[in-house]
């Protein structure tokens, strides 16, 4: 059974999702179907996981067959594109999600 952090979690992420792919294009090749959120930093980094500077609007070819196959280069593309002094400077944060509210954040959207 998921906790309630756990489902608040799933539907961030879905929420997060929406927002990202609402740009309507990939900010590589800029294709319009098949759009994914792919990160910059992995979601496993709870502080980043819902920052849009964080986030990248990708197809699915660039995401799966570019982003994580070419990562070197995918890496260096993207510091064109976003800050990541910002993301360096959150990076930095390192919080236990436990220390996160959830309920704040779900709000935003």
């Amino acid at each position: 059974m998921k906790t309630d952090r756990q489902k608040i979690t799933k539907k961030l992420d879905v929420l997060f999702s929406k927002k990202v792919r609402e740009k309507g294009f990939c900010e590589r090749c800029s294709k319009t179907e098949n759009l994914q959120c792919a990160h910059i930093y992995s979601r496993k980094h709870k502080w980043l996981r819902w920052e849009s500077e964080n986030a990248l609007c990708l197809c699915a070819g660039c995401h799966m067959f570019w982003w994580h196959l070419e990562p070197a280069q995918a890496i260096r593309w993207a510091m064109g594109i976003r800050d990541f002094r910002k993301l360096d400077e959150l990076m930095k944060t390192d919080k236990p999600m436990k220390q996160f509210h959830l309920e704040e954040i779900l709000e935003t959207f």
